[in-house]
Formats: structure tokens, C-alpha cells, sequence
């Protein structure tokens, strides 16, 4: 797996950690924190999330999927959104949709720019800075003010500590999708903030130290002219016989995300079942490439 990421994307992170825990050895594509993104551009158009899981000529966009596909290669069901428990599945649901903005709206200004001049150049930062207020201009989720943001992350942090009082993970021995979900927003909380956030919760910040121990597992970089190599010597793995019957296919789509950055991707569908659209993209460059996403959180349209 080639995994196209940048160090404090705390989606990354999330991804970083399962990959690390599964023991899957994967390949480091890092990419700029916003668009253009050279290695990513050709296939996904104007697709900007990361991070975006690449094997072989199939290029799986979301952690939801990026997810799935970690739990089928290493036999590990907790791990994804469609085969984990009901009770993994809801958590971790809820936290992706409504904890996100929360955790990310209390960073302090301050404490991130110190981040990023560790990471960047001066004027990536600008870019970066203005690029972020774009998005959240056009964001369709809501801003909500420092009391709201507060009484959220107190409930959620609260959530952690009670369901971590007889467990060292959140429903029992092992890590399942609702860990990792819970984790990358603490990962970002401490990396944005200058107090502690999880002061007095003692499970919480175990379980914190447990998870981060995890680490990223086996990891070798790649470059691009090797990055399109192997996409153009592969092939697109085969659709189930479901997929090649879905809704559309066979139709020209357009598919994106329906509440942030929702830049659309062009291209034609080519499999449809209950959990995603995949879509293929064709080029003298790179032949047929195959794009995953999720049908939850995004909206396909005919063209």
C-alpha cells in the first residue's frame, strides 16, 4: 500500500496508527498539506482530502475505505466501518461526523503556527493559511462559538474516560475502528494546543500512551517517477459481479464530498455496491486507473 499523506494531517495520523498496528508494511508518498499535488492531481482531478491509499492502479480516497481495505488485508474485521460491531461502528460514526470541527475550530492559532514553521517555509504557510480559510468559507458544517466547542470536547473526552474505566481500548482488549476514530483528534488536540487536553483523566491519557505506542509500523519512501511507474504497469483489481451491476454504471459521474472541500472528481462509473462508487480515469500516461470513494459523506451526479 502507497499512502499519500502529510506528517500533521491528523487523518494521516489516523491511518499512520492503523497501518502501524496491523503490521502492514506500506510505501510514504508525502504531499503537500493543500493542492497542487503532483503524485495525486493526474488521478483524482480536483479531489483534495488526505489522506488518499494507493494499490496499484486502484486509488482509494477517505480513511472509511483507506480503513476497510487495512481490515481485509490483515484479517483484522474490528478495523472497518462495515464489518466492525454495531456499538465500534456507531462510535466511531458519530466522532468522524460531529467531533472533527469541534477539536479542529479550539486549536489555538498561535500554537499551530509554531507547528508549522517547523514543517514549512514562510510562504507555504501563507498559502496554507489562506487556502484553509477558503475551504472553511465554503464549508457547509457549522462554526460554533468557544462555549459550544467546549461543552463538546468536555463530552467527548468524558465519553473516553468512562468507556476506558474497565478496558484498556474503548470496547475491550483490542484497538478496533472506534480507537483510531477517538485518536487521531486527541493526537491533534495535544499537537494544537498548550494545555494538556485531557487533564484528570487518567484512562484517557493511558489509553492515549497505549494507542501512540502503536506506532507507524515498517515504512520506505517512494518517489514520484516510481509512483507512476508501478500505477502504469498495473492494473485496476477486478469488480465483484454486484459492483459491475450498481446504479449508473457505465455512466459518466461526477462525485464529492457533501460537506467540506467538495471538489468534485470527474470520471466514468465503473462498479457501484453498497458501500462505494468506483470510478475509472483513462490517460496515455497511466491507462486505466480506478478511484474509490465512499458513499457515505459524498454525492454522485450525472454528467
Amino acid at each position: 500500500m502507497i499512502l499519500h499523506h502529510y506528517n500533521i494531517s491528523p487523518y494521516s495520523e489516523k491511518i499512520r496508527l492503523m497501518l502501524g498496528y496491523a503490521g502492514i508494511d506500506w510505501q510514504s508518498s508525502i504531499v503537500p498539506p493543500m493542492p497542487p499535488r503532483p503524485t495525486l492531481d493526474p488521478f483524482l482531478g480536483g479531489y483534495r482530502r488526505i489522506p488518499v491509499a494507493q494499490i496499484g492502479a486502484d486509488v482509494v480516497c477517505d480513511t472509511r475505505l483507506i480503513a476497510a481495505e487495512i481490515a481485509t488485508i490483515s484479517g483484522k474485521p474490528e478495523l472497518s466501518f462495515y464489518t466492525a460491531s454495531k456499538e465500534m461502528v456507531n462510535f466511531a460514526t458519530n466522532t468522524n461526523d460531529n467531533m472533527f470541527m469541534p477539536v479542529v475550530q479550539g486549536a489555538v492559532p498561535s500554537h499551530v503556527l509554531r507547528r508549522l514553521i517547523t514543517q514549512y517555509w514562510p510562504w507555504q504557510i501563507i498559502r496554507l493559511l489562506k487556502d484553509r480559510a477558503q475551504v472553511g468559507k465554503h464549508s457547509k458544517l457549522p462554526r460554533m462559538r468557544k462555549s459550544e466547542r467546549k461543552n463538546t470536547a468536555d463530552n467527548f473526552k468524558q465519553q473516553l474516560e468512562n468507556l476506558l474505566s474497565q478496558n484498556d481500548f474503548l470496547f475491550g482488549h483490542t484497538p478496533s475502528i472506534a480507537d483510531f476514530s477517538a485518536y487521531h483528534l486527541v493526537w491533534f488536540a495535544k499537537i494544537t494546543r498548550p494545555n494538556e487536553f485531557l487533564t484528570d483523566l487518567p484512562n484517557t491519557q493511558r489509553w492515549r500512551q497505549r494507542m501512540s505506542a502503536l506506532g507507524h509500523g515498517k515504512s520506505t519512501k517512494i518517489r514520484k517517477n516510481q509512483l507512476f511507474n508501478i500505477t502504469k504497469e498495473a492494473a485496476p483489481k477486478e469488480l465483484s459481479a454486484q459492483q459491475l451491476a450498481g446504479k449508473n454504471v457505465g455512466k459518466s459521474v461526477s462525485i464529492r464530498p457533501t460537506d467540506y472541500a467538495e471538489d468534485s472528481t470527474l470520471g466514468k462509473l465503473v462498479g457501484a455496491d453498497e458501500e462505494r462508487w468506483v470510478i475509472a480515469k483513462e490517460s496515455n500516461e497511466f491507462g486505466v486507473v480506478h478511484v474509490h470513494f465512499p458513499k457515505h459523506g459524498y454525492k454522485l451526479e450525472l454528467i
